[in-house]
């Protein structure tokens, strides 16, 4: 009986593992039920704005939105941000680095962030076909920039 139970369990988690929740802005300030989130690993959120956006990386829980995201996180789902590409720019990349989330742009090209003050080979040799968002004054070696070149890897400077 015991085992039967564990089995269940496991699968459980393995179909979960699997699913994605779509949410829109309007969506996500009224809240999510606690099924979402036990039923789904990850949360896919559709071109939120800016000021949403500034609101989750200063953890402002008097936002409704950033609120259900939180409590989200407690329950260990991920997060997918599609954000729109002209976005991209004006995104806080040192504070969006420290989050637990992902990035996408609108056509769903994957974004990733580094805001170090140096790129080098290491950090772009196992990317292909994405944006890299970094800060203006970054510096980027020689080899780094041949494999994005190579590996159609798009270089957005931040403003």
């Amino acid at each position: 009986m015991l085992e039967l139970i564990v089995a269940r369990v496991i699968a459980l988690l393995h179909e979960r593992e699997n699913k994605t929740y779509t949410a829109n802005m309007p969506e996500l300030s009224a809240g999510l039920t606690k099924t979402v989130y036990l039923h789904h690993a990850q949360l896919s959120l559709l071109l939120p704005d800016l000021a949403f956006i500034q609101s989750l990386v200063a953890y402002d829980s008097g936002n409704p939105a950033v609120a259900t995201l939180l409590e989200a996180w407690a329950y260990g789902v991920r997060l997918r941000l599609m954000v729109h590409r002209q976005l991209l720019t004006a995104l806080p990349l040192r504070e969006l680095c420290r989050l637990p989330v992902s990035v996408v742009d609108h056509l769903e090209i994957p974004v990733h962030m580094a805001a170090g003050g140096s790129i080098s080979y290491a950090n772009v040799v196992l990317f292909h076909d994405c944006w890299l968002l970094i800060e203006r004054e970054t510096f980027i070696t020689p080899l780094a920039r041949d494999v994005m070149e190579n590996q159609n890897i798009k270089l957005i400077r931040r403003e």
